[in-house]
């Protein structure tokens, strides 16, 4: 295998093998009769310092990957190189590896750089639950080494959806991640909330999936027998885009293909069930509720990010290859998707007024959150469903796509990427307060955020600052991201599609809308008077300076992530850009050798 490929497909192997091996050593460690390894390390320590190396060299090898497959060349304009690639004239190659490469020369997994930056998206955020983590499961001390390497494998999951460009490896990834999720989601036992949240996570989420595997089963029957989604792509095609030398060849010429019919419509919108599952889209939002509030805290700031940016990856690759210009099929579920982001962003700001518990709250406005995602992923298809160049093999498996220049900017996932780099830090460190909170007053109910100015200056002062970048005040990263999503929209729309003018208008409506119940809870944290604490003094695990220190960490790195990517956004913006050329399957034509 070309040495390439080892190293874009280590990342997920190596957390595997890491899970592994953390599981194995904890273990070891918590039969020692002190609960130490070797007399020295605490068996609840154990884990989560063998588990920070292995999160970062995976994200430091991702970083090679880049650098390795040529992708570096991209991200080096966007830190003060030369202009970017969309400046230039003429058309530029996007390096992209095609991993398991079928008989029929497509492959089941595209590593480009639109897979590598949400991998370690995925990454960074699993440092960030990993010390949120540290000492919130206090009964569960010798049994953190289950935790962390469930925490991993769900990792590995996400990098292995973010690459994926085939139905088999979709589902195989996506549920992969989803059962990891289903055992942390009820890890802590002896909680009955939680017990309830993990059976109902599950139970909604076995549903999803076996409605998600139907649809892609009609997918296979009327493409003739395909799982890749180039060759979905094929079967539903007016003509054969020249983006997929395979389609060429295969004289598809007039007419909409096979596919384009009753059974392809019903199977592409089983699948997005499923996916909209993943998403907490309405109206496929019920779980999120219920698990938000029911799990482990940290859980839900994991499920809350990697979750969401894994199914967001495998919807763009799904959404931009099946999305055919002007397909009957196309044109149906686009409207679909059109409503979806509507309501998943009314129906999260507006329930959120109402909610006391806070978690609960952010439940619906991560619901939100993800509605404002949709309009960036609209407004590309509108952009990425004409034929954009064509693919030609260089060495090996590597596939080079040509892109045309002088679309405007911002593109629609340009501004998706920002805004899921920005909503990580601003929803993590949000999480981090409720973690540092709710240990110290024993509830996570709104109300006991009162006075908490007095009480905790640095948490109340940070959860501002998330809360305001959740809103979308500047000069925050929410506000950059809100502001490449919108624009795109806006941008897009003016070309002859009012409706990603209204979403966007929408979008910032709701926006307005969502500062009535953030900053409810700032006025309680700064202006209303404190009430007492349920708990007696120190009896909160969070009082302790061990601790707070874990979490007073996590809260600083997202502070400083939350107001960094927003002074940083020229360069987030050349990046983001070069990493969305073509994230669709890499086809490698076949030349009977």
């Amino acid at each position: 295998m070309h040495l390439g490929n080892l190293i874009l497909i280590s990342p997920a192997v190596y957390l595997m093998v890491a899970a592994v091996v953390v599981l194995i050593i904890g273990v070891i460690a918590s039969r020692k009769p002190d609960g130490k390894l070797e007399h020295f390390l605490p068996a609840h320590y154990l884990a989560p310092c063998l588990t920070v190396p292995a999160l970062v060299l995976a994200g430091g090898v991702i970083w090679l990957a880049l650098k390795y497959a040529g992708v570096s060349q991209l991200v080096d304009v966007g830190m003060g190189g030369p202009a970017s690639p969309f400046e230039r004239e003429g058309l530029v190659e996007v390096p992209a590896l095609a991993l398991f490469v079928t008989a029929g020369g497509y492959a089941q997994l595209t590593v480009d750089a639109f897979a590598a930056i949400l991998s370690f998206i995925a990454i960074t955020a699993t440092l960030v639950v990993m010390l949120l983590s540290i000492d919130h499961f206090g009964e569960f001390q010798n049994h953190k080494a289950e935790y962390y390497s469930l925490l991993m494998l769900a990792t590995a999951a996400a990098s292995l959806a973010a690459a994926a460009s085939d139905l088999i490896a979709i589902y195989l990834s996506i549920e992969f991640l989803s059962l990891v999720s289903y055992a942390l989601a009820a890890y802590a036992k002896n909680d009955r909330r939680s017990g309830e949240a993990g059976l109902k996570y599950f139970l909604y989420g076995a549903a999803c999936s076996a409605i998600m595997l139907y649809g892609m089963s009609i997918l296979f029957g009327v493409t003739g027998g395909n799982t890749s989604l180039a060759a979905i792509a094929r079967g539903f095609a007016v003509e054969s885009p020249p983006l997929y030398p395979p389609l060429v060849e295969g004289g598809i010429q007039g007419g909409f293909g096979a596919a384009a019919t009753g059974a392809g419509w019903v199977g592409i919108m089983f699948v997005l069930v499923g996916l909209g599952f993943k998403l907490a889209l309405v109206p496929f939002q019920f779980w999120a509720p219920d698990l938000y509030e029911g799990a482990p805290t940290p859980v839900t700031a994991f499920v809350s990010v990697v979750s969401k940016a894994a199914g967001l990856a495998v919807l763009v690759r799904f959404v931009m290859v099946v999305a055919v210009p002007d397909s009957p099929a196309r044109l149906s579920w686009y409207w679909i998707l059109v409503g979806m982001s509507a309501l998943s962003m009314l129906w999260g700001n507006l329930v959120a007024i109402w909610q006391t518990n806070i978690k609960r709250m952010l439940a619906y406005s991560s619901i939100a959150q993800v509605g404002y995602m949709m309009v960036g992923v609209l407004a590309e298809m509108h952009l990425f469903a004409a034929p954009v160049g064509q693919v030609q093999v260089a060495q090996g498996a590597m596939v080079r796509a040509s892109v045309p220049t002088g679309i405007p900017l911002p593109w629609g996932l340009q501004g998706v990427l920002i805004f899921l780099a920005a909503y990580l830090p601003m929803n993590l460190g949000a999480f981090a307060v409720v973690v540092a909170v709710g240990k110290r007053q024993g509830s996570d109910r709104i109300e006991s955020y009162a006075g908490l100015m007095r009480r905790a200056p640095f948490y109340a002062a940070s959860l501002t600052v998330f809360f305001a970048s959740l809103a979308g005040i500047p000069p925050t990263a929410g506000f950059l991201g809100k502001f490449f999503v919108f624009g795109s929209a806006i941008k897009v729309g003016l070309t002859g599609h009012p409706e990603l003018v209204a979403l966007a208008a929408l979008g910032v409506a709701n926006s307005v809308i969502s500062v009535y119940y953030y900053f409810n809870v700032v006025r309680l944290m700064f202006f209303a008077p404190a009430l007492p604490s349920p708990l007696p003094q120190g009896e909160g695990k969070g009082e302790g300076l061990q601790g707070t220190l874990a979490v007073n960490t996590a809260v600083v790195v997202t502070l400083v992530l939350t107001l960094g990517l927003f002074l940083l956004a020229s360069p987030a913006s050349r990046i983001a850009s070069d990493a969305v050329y073509a994230p669709g399957p890499a086809i490698v034509r076949t030349t009977g050798r």
